[in-house]
């Protein structure tokens, strides 16, 4: 068996913690034995991954004081594993570098962030360009992030790979009119509203503040967002501002992902800056009608006018006008729909996602194999 450990920072509701799920869900089992160590805390995702036998690790109760050092160096010396791969910044500011002090061979960096510098900021350049001269391999989730690594953090194209994320299909479907009415009644939302919804962490760049403004020129909408995260006040304030706080429901952490499509009639994807998100290859495979950014990462998996509607970013005029034009146009969603399914299912899954990620896996082990 090939051992391989995951290093990521922490299992909550995320893109990349979505990601890693839905890759080990489909796993070749008979060759390689999974465990997933993180950095702090154990989070939203660690009883799923373990549903699924894979022991997970919590190196840390939190990140101060940082007693995940001491423990990972600990694990990496009685775990015997062949390979390790690292998510998020944290695993890979700090992890990576142990890992490779530790003398393991093949230490491979995910990298799940958008390809916009205004996004990462400039000075995280310093410190992940650093961290690289710790990766024998890199995985970038879009071509966009590819070339910003090559462009900005140094990464050579010898170290670099595009492996797009992936979904499992069986998981998403459409709902039936009594699984649409029930999620709604969950969500005390009114089974015949016309019922926009948005899904990820509360943060700046993934502009869910906008649905404020939204549903003030929309008020035949409801809206309802998914998620946590630091912007939720801000959020909350928003939505009072504009006197909207009846049809616009923040629902936190939602488990059943996909009961919470389900109840949608559009997904909504307001971000400012995104790799390739999760939540939008999830609302294409179930049958959702996706407005989103019009972003790198997106519009290298849905093409406009085709598999859904992009609006400028930022730009609530034009998001508010193509809510109404999907509104109006039941013939529209339809068609959509059907292609953004196809897409998903030709181009987007999971398990071809993890198949290319075990033959980097085969192809690392045998150059270590060659070389001595």
């Amino acid at each position: 068996m090939i051992r391989v450990l995951h290093v990521i920072d922490h299992l909550d509701l995320g893109g990349a913690q979505t990601a890693l799920l839905d890759m080990l869900r489909c796993r070749d089992r008979e060759v390689f034995a999974v465990e997933v160590a993180v950095m702090h805390g154990r989070g939203h995702f660690a009883t799923a991954l373990e549903e699924m036998e894979v022991p997970v690790r919590e190196l840390s109760a939190a990140k101060w004081p940082p007693a995940y050092v001491p423990v990972f160096l600990a694990l990496l010396k009685t775990g015997n594993f062949d390979v390790l791969h690292f998510h998020l910044q944290g695993a890979n500011w700090i992890a990576k570098p142990l890992a490779a002090l530790a003398g393991y061979p093949i230490r491979i960096a995910h990298d799940h962030a958008s390809g916009d510098l205004r996004f990462r900021g400039v000075a995280s350049l310093g410190p992940d360009a650093l961290a690289h001269r710790f990766s024998t391999r890199v995985i970038a989730v879009s071509e966009g992030v590819r070339d910003f690594l090559r462009q900005w953090e140094a990464v050579s194209d010898d170290a670099l790979e595009v492996v797009p994320n992936g979904i499992n299909m069986a998981d998403f479907r459409p709902g039936t009119a009594g699984e649409k009415r029930a999620a709604r009644e969950r969500m005390g939302v009114p089974a015949d509203a016309f019922l926009v919804g948005g899904m990820g962490r509360l943060a700046a760049e993934k502009n869910f503040v906008v649905l404020a403004e939204l549903a003030r020129r929309q008020p035949e909408m409801h809206f309802v967002i998914a998620g946590e995260g630091p912007e939720r006040r801000g959020i909350e304030a928003a939505l009072a501002e504009k006197g909207v706080t009846d049809r616009v429901r923040l629902l936190g952490s939602v488990s059943d992902r996909p009961a919470f499509y389900q109840a949608l009639d559009v997904f909504l994807l307001p971000s400012l800056y995104e790799g390739l998100p999760m939540v939008l290859l999830e609302a294409m495979a179930a049958r959702v009608p996706v407005l989103a950014s019009r972003l790198e990462g997106i519009a290298g998996a849905l093409r406009e006018n085709e598999e859904g509607l992009l609006a400028q970013a930022g730009d609530v005029e034009d998001f508010s006008r193509k809510l109404a034009w999907l509104k109006d146009r039941p013939e529209l969603r339809a068609s959509l729909v059907v292609a953004a399914e196809k897409k998903v299912r030709s181009s987007f899954s999971a398990a071809e996602t993890i198949r290319q990620v075990e033959a980097i896996y085969r192809r690392e082990l045998a150059k270590v194999s060659e070389a001595g």
